[in-house]
């Protein structure tokens, strides 16, 4: 039977997917569920950027998460690097009843050692299975809680742009990844990447 989906709950500006390794949280942010708010790509994005901070989409962003990084496939524009432009273009292309807007990895880091090494992993994986293979691009935000007084453990953000980026700018819809079945692909993927690093990085 397939799932009902209700608007996101709390602060959240996407509903997650149940089930499987509790590390790895996945949805989807779409434009609207069920009569829920209205969503943008640049606001769910700078606020994983600018976490607990107040931010204006219109200023020049000013991201301070842990680290932050863009990656893109190989036949981007540069200027696509910027997290600020391209969001934007995302939504300058998006056409009439585009409903997928970011597809959201988190993956949390309970057991957290050496950082460095993680964002690395993270990064890694993400450039291979995410940029290469799918032809994705990705903001990925690290957020560290201790710093502002949160037991939470470290975790990454993965926010990936719902649309192949070519060339020419942003192209065909990642369906089923960008669905429930998503989940069970990126966290089948990650257990393998962390089987072949010796699980260095710490993972959920």
């Amino acid at each position: 039977m397939a799932m009902k989906k209700c608007p996101a709950l709390g602060d959240l500006d996407y509903v997650p997917v149940p089930g499987g390794n509790p590390g790895l949280v996945f949805g989807v942010v779409r434009r609207q569920i069920k009569g829920g708010p209205i969503h943008t790509v640049p606001i769910s994005v700078l606020r994983r950027l600018c976490p607990g901070r107040k931010t204006d989409i219109t200023a020049p962003w000013v991201p301070s998460c842990y680290r932050w990084d863009v990656l893109l496939p190989p036949q981007a524009n540069d200027d696509c690097l910027d997290p600020k432009h391209l969001c934007e273009k995302y939504e300058e292309q998006a056409f009439d009843g585009l409903k997928d807007l970011l597809v959201m990895t988190t993956i949390r880091f309970p057991d957290a050692d050496r950082l460095h090494q993680i964002w690395e992993d993270v990064r890694s994986f993400t450039r291979e299975h995410l940029c290469r293979n799918r032809n994705l691009a990705v903001i990925a935000a690290m957020h560290l809680p201790i710093q502002v007084g949160s037991t939470n453990p470290p975790h990454v953000h993965l926010m990936a742009m719902a649309r192949e980026l070519k060339s020419y700018g942003f192209g065909d819809l990642v369906r089923p990844f960008a669905a429930d079945a998503g989940k069970a692909m990126i966290a089948a993927e990650w257990a393998d990447w962390q089987a072949q690093q010796g699980g260095s990085a710490g993972g959920a």
